[in-house]
């Protein structure tokens, strides 16, 4: 039972309402300012949800939603001052922490209050139409890629996270603000990709000697390459899928206008070269690098068919490929004919009398024979080179061991051939680490390991 007091405001304030009192509305005002202004204790915030529910004058909505949007905008966290693209991200986690918690604290706050007097979905509104203002306001900035994906994955952890307690009642704010940002974010990325790429082109004409190379040299390019692309495809890929594949299609169409700059820089060096022995780990590194970032322009490539960019990445990259290839075999080809001029003068024996029974030997096979004879026979010959550069790629014992132990197993009698020179005319191990790595061959008998080692000097020492 209520007491006569309470009946009697009750009555009053109802009536008050009923007639559109002005004074009745503005009393409710002040309850209103109250109730936001937190100077109220729990008690007086309860009889003020009562009064509110029981009492809401229709006619002065308009001045209390208005009273609800100033509240929203004077309370509202400050925008961190703007410093240069790179220096903002500490003050951005801190600003969208705060605005986070201020939002949370302020709703769960008035909630009690405001929902049985209609007016908890306009907090809720106003909160994020302030917010995204300020989210826009902060995209208009001059950021970094890392900061516009900051804000992003912010955006994405809050709205769409269980238990978040921020709301979107207008879809449309979320979604193109998302849109906004992703835009933003894939031009940022095409820059620093671009730029990265160009500086990596750079470093590649202008920072080793063809005549000497090491490790980190011989694998610098498509390493480089492959992680700037990779990294900017795996954060894409914390966001979302969506993103994921924007930036795969980004990073094949910066990928081809790197490789057609690689290899028009490559084959004007090609042309301009006199390759010899000593410069010839510059050509297998141009094969391993080609290699590479053909696998690479497949792999990033979010079009299970390949896209027309990277059929034409691949396709650029294998005539590279191809030209230092053939290059390698006319080298391989002119020291095995000096090979045998200087074994066959050894023995007084006019080279030109074996190259002619060769030839004729060669002639009486039917045509096509021979030509799918020659034609295994050039496959089968690229594949080995191709693999035989990887024994170029290594200065770790260990790591050559199980590289040598592949090639063994894979080309037994080419290996005995050729890998023991290239071990020593690589010019890092010592011919104790050499002797270590042939000896970890599994089944390599003590006849192959003597003779190959006269062959392998014979071969790769001219």
């Amino acid at each position: 039972m209520h007491s006569a007091g309470e009946q009697e405001s009750t009555v009053d304030f109802r009536m008050a309402s009923g007639s559109g009192v002005k004074g009745s509305g503005k009393k409710e005002l002040d309850i209103l300012r109250t109730i936001l202004s937190e100077q109220s204790n729990p008690e007086d915030l309860d009889k003020a949800a009562a009064k509110l529910k029981s009492s809401f004058p229709q006619n002065w909505l308009r001045e209390y939603l208005q009273e609800i949007d100033h509240f929203v905008e004077n309370h509202f966290p400050t925008l961190p001052v703007e410093g240069p693209p790179g220096s903002q991200s500490e003050q951005l986690q801190d600003f969208l922490k705060s605005t986070q918690s201020k939002i949370c604290y302020e709703v769960l706050r008035l909630t009690p209050v405001l929902e049985d007097a209609g007016l908890q979905d306009h907090l809720t509104d106003s909160y994020s139409r302030h917010l995204f203002t300020k989210l826009d306001l902060l995209l208009n900035r001059d950021l970094s890629a890392k900061e516009t994906f900051c804000l992003i994955m912010w955006g994405k952890d809050v709205f769409f996270s269980s238990d978040s307690k921020l709301r979107v009642y207008d879809p449309l704010l979320l979604t193109g603000w998302f849109e906004r940002a992703k835009q933003k974010l894939i031009l940022q990325l095409q820059n620093d990709i671009s730029r990265t790429l160009a500086n990596i082109l750079y470093d590649e004409q202008h920072g080793h000697n063809e005549d000497s190379m090491d490790e980190e040299t011989f694998i610098r390019v498509h390493m480089d390459v492959i992680q700037c692309l990779n990294h900017a495809i795996l954060d894409a890929k914390k966001f979302g899928l969506t993103l994921m594949h924007a930036v795969q299609i980004l990073c094949s169409e910066e990928l081809r206008g790197f490789a057609q700059k690689y290899v028009d820089t490559e084959n004007k060096r090609l042309k301009q070269l006199k390759f010899t022995e000593k410069n010839s780990v510059y050509l297998f590194r141009i094969i391993n690098t080609c290699m590479q970032l053909r696998c690479c322009a497949t792999q990033i490539s979010p079009d299970k068919n390949n896209s027309d960019d990277v059929s034409s990445t691949i396709s650029m990259l294998q005539k590279l490929e191809d030209n230092a290839l053939s290059i390698v075999q006319k080298i391989m080809k002119c020291l095995a004919q000096d090979n045998l001029r200087s074994y066959f003068k050894k023995k007084n024996v006019d080279i030109d009398i074996p190259m002619k029974a060769i030839h004729e030997q060669c002639s009486s096979l039917p045509e096509t024979a021979l030509e799918i004879k020659m034609n295994g026979s050039v496959i089968q010959q690229n594949q080995l080179l191709q693999r035989m550069s990887e024994v170029l790629l290594y200065s770790d014992v260990d790591a050559l061991k199980i590289t040598c132990g592949v090639l063994f197993k894979d080309f037994p009698n080419e290996s005995e051939q050729y890998v023991p020179g290239l071990l020593r005319w690589n010019g890092v191990l010592s011919e104790r680490q050499v002797k270590e790595v042939l000896d970890a061959i599994p089944d390599r008998s003590p006849n192959h390991r003597r003779v190959t080692r006269s062959l392998g000097l014979c071969y790769f020492s001219c």
